[in-house]
């Protein structure tokens, strides 16, 4: 957590706020959080103006007027908040200032697994943030989604857990998907059919499409950039549900793990052996 759909939510709800204006202040409590140093960043995004606030997987990235972007990775537990005045919470470490003195961004992280990155080019996003990622999962057309997914041994959790693979797809989307498309997490993908990896392409897209329109899924304390939460979690049919019913078929939701990462899937909809 955050995955794909919550990041997307934080971007479209932090776009309006931050398009066309220009940091004039970079306060930071937490240095390692910042890359390389909060000297550069601050060095990097002030005077310049936000022209673009883009997504790639779970990247946040803030191109800059003149050069150069300003990358943020939420890690687990990370919020973006864009508000008049500092939010009563702890954990914030990072606040920036613009030169218009409108509402301020603030950076709350209480797990300090996120990071926030200035990268002065193309170049050094590649290399850093964006380094080993995968196409984005949201909208890769088809027949890219099966020349990434399609022959690989190992499990099928684990394949679209791993972000050099699909960028974005988390925990959550791949029990949700992989439950729609009625596949077992443990299969591995190169014993699958080219109809049932469409059918995967197919719900994952569905997935992470009503997750997006629900405001993503708020499990532990995701909040978009005006401190709303998500919703999908009411919607879930399998995530953290071990020992529920289906809501498909009445068996007995069971939890496993895959990847070092808790998986919950039916045995009834999605058998292991076909």
């Amino acid at each position: 957590m955050p995955e794909l759909p919550e990041v997307e939510n934080v971007r479209r709800t932090m776009a309006p706020d931050l398009l066309g204006r220009t940091p004039s202040t970079v306060r930071v409590g937490l240095a390692k959080l910042v890359r390389p140093t909060p000297q550069a960043l601050s060095a990097g995004i002030r005077g310049q103006s936000i022209s673009q606030v883009d997504r790639h997987g779970k990247l946040l990235m803030l191109r800059m007027s003149g050069h150069g972007t300003w990358a943020i990775h939420l890690g687990m537990t990370g919020q973006v908040i864009i508000a008049d005045r500092r939010p009563d919470a702890k954990h914030i470490h990072v606040t920036v200032g613009f030169d218009d003195g409108g509402p301020r961004l603030y950076y709350r992280d209480p797990r300090q697994f996120g990071f926030m990155a200035w990268c002065p080019d193309q170049a050094a996003l590649d290399a850093g943030p964006l380094a080993n990622m995968g196409p984005d999962a949201l909208g890769i057309p088809l027949e890219v989604f099966l020349e990434r997914v399609s022959g690989k041994g190992g499990k099928l959790k684990s394949v679209l857990l791993d972000q050099r693979v699909l960028a974005g797809v988390g925990n959550i989307y791949a029990d949700e998907s992989l439950h729609r498309a009625g596949l077992h997490p443990l299969v591995a993908p190169k014993d699958l059919s080219q109809a049932q990896l469409t059918a995967l392409h197919h719900h994952l897209q569905e997935t992470l499409a009503e997750a997006l329109a629900k405001g993503g899924s708020s499990i532990s304390n995701f909040v978009d950039a005006h401190g709303r939460p998500g919703t999908f979690q009411h919607a879930h049919r399998v995530y953290q549900r071990g020992g529920q019913a289906c809501n498909e078929c009445g068996c007995e939701i069971e939890r496993i793990v895959v990847a070092g990462r808790s998986t919950h899937f039916c045995p009834h909809c999605q058998k292991e052996h076909f």
